[in-house]
């Protein structure tokens, strides 16, 4: 067998992903792991929960994870690692499992504190509904941190959007 090294805590849910080739892991650790199926290179450590990591599921074009915890939150991850993941808080106690629409679009969550809450997660709709909501322009990094934007694109898109308002672009 392959044996997945490397959590501190005992593991609580071991998921495929949609291509077969990656694993997550959920862990009392309160981290999740995304490894590679065939044990190669070191996992992906996704880390920021507050209590143990209870379920974990793939999204299903396999480039996003949502984690559930203890902690009463929801945690929406790239699945390489980069970024800061999105939170989800609205349950009231322990979230013990999240399961993806399948156009990846929606999350379903179940907690016990007696309810399912379904989330809207249309990326662009969410990354749109920003641009529009403000006159003021995101910088650089945070149009990366936040639209997902390589530099290339976020320059040039905080460049415009200081045009836009006309204002001259700043150069950092």
């Amino acid at each position: 067998p392959i044996i997945l090294k490397g959590h501190e805590g005992g593991v609580e849910f071991a998921a495929w992903s949609p291509d077969g080739e990656r694993i997550v892991t959920a862990s009392l650790d309160m981290t999740a792991r995304v490894w590679h199926a065939d044990g190669a290179g070191d996992p992906i450590v996704l880390t920021g929960h507050g209590y143990t990591v209870e379920s974990a599921a793939w999204s299903p074009d396999g480039a996003r994870i949502v984690t559930t915890s203890y902690d009463e939150t929801v945690r929406v991850w790239n699945a390489d690692g980069t970024g800061v993941p999105l939170i989800l808080k609205d349950h009231a106690e322990m979230v013990v499992s999240a399961a993806w629409s399948p156009d990846g679009k929606r999350i379903v969550t179940a907690s016990i504190d007696n309810t399912t809450r379904t989330w809207l997660l249309d990326i662009s709709d969410l990354r749109q509904a920003l641009r529009d909501a403000t006159n003021d322009c995101l910088t650089v990094e945070q149009r990366q941190t936040y639209l997902g934007e390589g530099e290339s694109a976020a320059r040039t898109g905080h460049e415009a959007c200081e045009r836009s308002h006309g204002r001259a672009p700043s150069t950092p």
